[in-house]
């Protein structure tokens, strides 16, 4: 049994659907809050439990008779300090430890990829310190950093352009991403249960190419058929509009920082991952961008196609 938590996420239902997919069996907590969510991962097959990861009590029931635990929760758009606290280190940890009390065979926490000075960014202490705990628990564990998602480029930036007429992208300057597509990074924790070479190994993940974020706007525009307009916003205008927006959202500051983090210069060497995960044919951004609006009903690049004919 396979116990993940942060499977209703975009990540997680990822995971559930591939491992379900694969005939595994899967159990997942659910939030009260997630239960919309769920529902297709109960039409998978996979067994739902009601919880929180700040409940020990549930958590000690989801891993038991468990042989693997996946923790691959965030904090997604409520970035307060509390609620990043309890997704990025105090709930990881809670589910470290009924793992271990369960006898679980091994661990895999999902942190991120981190750029060359990650520490002016608050919630990577939290992402940091969970890492160090783990190490030190004596539960066998392996730690994933992916790099950013297309998904977050694409998919959530096709409404900010449509309704902006433009992309934000913020801060100046060349700087460089690894970043990769979803199902690569479900292949990286697939590949890794039960591999003896994989425990207690820390892997970096990123994308086979690194982009500026320019470079990955012409390929999103090229892909699509539209023309994006890229706007550089400076970190400085971001950090004081977060301050502004304080009292409406709570949130506001948490997500400035979180963007700036997001546009950082990010990159790892994947040769050692590829050797021990078999990674081979990693996906492009292009493949990607192919992929996902050919998918769709009716794609951005079919109403191009349609206006050149």
């Amino acid at each position: 049994m396979i116990f993940i938590v942060g499977g209703t996420g975009a990540l997680g239902q990822t995971l559930v659907q591939t491992l379900r997919n694969q005939g595994k069996p899967v159990r997942v907590l659910v939030r009260p809050g997630s239960v919309a969510k769920a529902s297709p991962l109960r039409e998978l097959g996979a067994e739902l439990i009601g919880g929180d990861i700040r409940d020990r009590g549930s958590l000690e029931i989801g891993c038991r008779g468990a042989t693997h635990v996946i923790c691959c929760t965030s904090a997604g758009a409520d970035r307060r300090p509390e609620s990043r606290r309890i997704a990025e280190y105090q709930g990881p940890i809670n589910l470290l430890y009924a793992a271990r009390a369960a006898g679980v065979r091994q661990y895999i926490f999902t942190s991120t990829l981190f750029p060359k000075n990650p520490l002016g960014y608050k919630f990577c202490w939290a992402k940091l310190m969970a890492e160090e705990e783990i190490r030190q628990s004596g539960v066998p564990y392996t730690i994933f950093r992916p790099c950013g998602l297309f998904y977050e480029v694409v998919q959530r930036g096709e409404p900010i352009v449509e309704k902006l007429g433009f992309f934000p992208i913020v801060g100046f300057g060349p700087k460089r991403t690894q970043m990769l597509a979803a199902d690569d990074v479900i292949r990286a924790f697939i590949k890794a249960l039960n591999n003896p070479n994989a425990i207690n190994r820390t892997f970096e993940l990123g994308g086979p190419e690194r982009l500026t974020f320019d470079e990955m706007v012409e390929i999103w525009a090229r892909t699509r058929g539209k023309s994006i307009r890229a706007l550089h916003l400076p970190p400085g205008l971001m950090w004081a509009l977060g301050e502004l927006l304080r009292p409406i959202n709570p949130s506001a500051p948490g997500i400035m920082e979180l963007l700036e983090f997001s546009y950082d210069e990010m990159s790892c060497d994947m040769t050692e991952t590829s050797r021990i995960l078999g990674l081979d044919h990693m996906t492009t951004l292009e493949q990607y961008c192919h992929d996902y609006y050919t998918s769709q009903p009716t794609s951005h690049s079919q109403e191009h196609s349609l206006t050149r004919k």
